[in-house]
């Protein structure tokens, strides 16, 4: 078995946030009420000096809003009812969603319980509402307390001039202040943010403690350690909303989310030493990290039947999934994209998941990461989605598909036999082109064309320093990329690439560099960002595919789809400093096709650097833009 990204690296040598949030007020104005008499609405709550849970605003909507899985006519909007001490075994929820940030044009509203077996959690899958257009919600409870006002966005059905999608992975709250969050909120042309998994972490990394809660870096306390149970992996969802940025990101765009390891992880696995808390408490079950999932994030449940279709809600009521343990599905944006979400976690053979089985009858001799019902509902999908005329199908994926450091490395077969069925293997005998995997969990930057090791006659151009300098001082010429696309007008080089690979590093856990610290704390950053650029080299080097890699910053990605280009750019922050400004630190493009007229030519399904084209480095921007709803001050207290 090839060893895991961390041994292979290795070996190479809050209390509350206040005041409250606009639209947290008790002013008149916010009343949801059909008659023109002001009815007295009730002090907010106050926590006792006792309450010791994690949130970010006042009670009792003190976690936010969210929302997710647009379809063009609805989508999932989210909450949740935190008090100290519940008033009721049932607390009536009123939720509205309207045309305008300041909730006056009601298009959609309606009523839903908060009840413990859901953990308190409203979630609401809104209907009825109009394609590729912008809508705010709101949601009140306890005689007219109100949450911050959402915003979101529904999926085109017509054509677009472009779908910007953010694409965000490895989100670890201990490992960063996660100022690409904050700046995610800013953007007022994003369409939909993407997280590649492990939006949520169950133990702190032994190479990064960068922040605790309340600054208890203590591994006994409850925000600081491996969950024991159901309770505490709900209260890690909390801990994690409890963020300003992130609750601003949530806030203001739609969200699509799939789970990796650390996400539904159950196996007591704290990397800090002299932990005294009894393991053998520890009573947490996939059933439960699941549960949670579902409860926590905006994410559209599907059926049980492994189709990937959604159970659609169209009463108001709660969404529940017929079977937890699904999670792949599809997300249609109109003639411009098709967004296939992944799961390349479940179905890993492990003791984690006792009665998830794989099945591999798809391959003729090997092991399965997708199971074969996710496998033919991908390739048939995919398929499909050329045949209707999509120019671009992505895929949200957990972890590196064309690394050999990643858990692909144990699964050829399967890689080899779904890029030969995008090559033409298929009972329709057709090539899928524009095919996009946007992928986490590395916790570095990754660019590469979706060709297998043993695929022969593949060339690539050579390599040379990034032009752009990453988020430090220290970080220079941050990465290494192509500096020729190796194609003539009568040669494509790269012509058995099927698609192109976009990594855009992580939310704050850490790269390279940062265990090259680990292992050698008297090194200087200078040195530890020098090993890294040793391995960044030494990979493109043997990795003929890869286009792109840095192993240092971290932040967020952007996917900018158009009719004739599909731009990648990674932005970085510091993830040290609170606040950090964004970087640009590359920009790759890949194109929807073939042009041999133009110098170099272009070819579709590979990923260029832009330079490479005539194009400087610069940052795309959508024509449409949205009010934000309003963020309010947040101020740690």
């Amino acid at each position: 078995m090839p060893p895991s990204r961390r041994t292979f690296l290795k070996g190479l040598g809050v209390v509350t946030l206040a005041p409250a949030l606009p639209g947290c007020s008790n002013s008149n104005d916010n009343l949801w009420t059909e008659t023109d008499t002001a009815i007295p609405i009730p002090p907010r709550p106050v926590p006792s000096e006792n309450f010791d849970f994690p949130i970010v605003s006042e009670l009792p909507f003190a976690h936010g809003v969210a929302s997710g899985d647009p379809l063009a006519d609805r989508v999932i909007i989210w909450t949740r009812v935190t008090e100290e001490f519940p008033t009721s075994p049932s607390l009536p929820v009123e939720w509205r969603v309207a045309a305008d940030a300041d909730m006056r044009n009601v298009v959609a509203s309606g009523t839903q319980d908060a009840l413990p077996d859901h953990d308190w959690t409203i979630k609401v899958d809104v209907v009825g509402l109009l394609p590729a257009t912008t809508y705010y919600y709101q949601f009140s409870a306890l005689g007219g307390l109100t949450s911050i006002v959402g915003r979101t966005r529904t999926a085109p059905a017509e054509d677009v001039s472009a779908v910007r999608i953010a694409v965000v992975a490895c989100s670890s709250y201990w490992s960063s202040w996660w100022s690409g969050y904050g700046h995610l909120a800013k953007r007022n042309d994003i369409d939909l943010i993407v997280h590649c998994g492990d939006y949520i972490y169950e133990f702190v990394d032994e190479d990064e403690k960068v922040r605790a809660r309340r600054d208890l870096a203590d591994i006994n306390y409850v925000d600081y350690r491996d969950w024991l149970n159901l309770e505490e992996v709900r209260r890690r969802y909390a801990l994690y909303r409890s963020d300003p940025n992130l609750l601003r990101a949530h806030q203001q765009h739609p969200w699509s989310i799939v789970w990796d390891n650390h996400d539904i992880s159950v196996n007591f696995g704290n990397e800090l030493d002299d932990s005294s808390v009894d393991a053998s408490v520890q009573t947490t079950s996939l059933a439960d990290t699941v549960r949670a999932f579902y409860e926590w994030t905006p994410t559209r449940p599907v059926r049980a039947d492994g189709s990937g279709q959604f159970v659609l809600v169209e009463d108001g009521s709660y969404p529940v999934p017929d079977d937890p343990l699904q999670i792949y599905r599809k997300l249609d944006y109109g003639p411009m994209a098709d967004i296939f979400c992944l799961d390349t976690q479940l179905y890993l053979p492990s003791g984690e998941r006792p009665g998830v089985v794989s099945d591999n009858s798809h391959l003729p001799a090997g092991i399965s990461l997708f199971s074969r019902p996710q496998f033919e509902w991908l390739t048939a999908g995919m398929l499909a989605s050329q045949a209707q005329g999509k120019r671009w199908r992505l895929l949200v994926n957990q972890t590196w598909l064309t690394s050999d450091l990643s858990r692909w490395a144990r699964y050829p077969e399967e890689r080899r036999h779904l890029f030969e069925f995008l090559r033409g293997t298929n009972d329709a005998a057709q090539r899928v082109h524009n095919n996009i995997v946007v992928s986490g969990d590395m916790h570095g930057n990754w660019g590469a064309d979706l060709v297998e090791k043993e695929f022969s006659g593949y060339r690539s151009g050579g390599i040379a320093p990034n032009t752009q300098n990453g988020s430090t001082p220290e970080n220079i010429a941050a990465g290494f990329y192509r500096n020729s696309t190796a194609n003539t007008a009568n040669e494509n080089a790269r012509q058995g690439s099927v698609g192109i690979e976009f990594a855009p590093t992580s939310m704050g856990r850490g790269g390279f560099d940062e265990i090259i610290a680990n292992g050698q704390p008297s090194s200087s950053t200078a040195e530890q960002i020098a090993a890294s650029r040793g391995i960044e080299s030494s990979l493109l080097a043997t990795t003929p595919w890869c286009q792109f890699v840095e192993w240092v910053d971290h932040g967020y990605g952007i996917v900018h789809l158009t009719a004739e280009s599909a731009t990648f750019e990674y932005w970085w922050q510091d993830k040290l400093t609170p606040g950090a400004p964004d970087v640009l630190g590359n920009q790759m493009i890949a194109f929807a096709a073939d042009d041999t007229s133009r110098t170099p030519p272009r070819y579709r399904n590979q990923l260029d650097h832009v330079s490479l084209h005539g194009r400087v480095v610069a940052p795309t921007a959508g024509d449409r833009t949205a009010a934000p709803a309003p963020e309010g001050i947040l101020q740690p207290g």
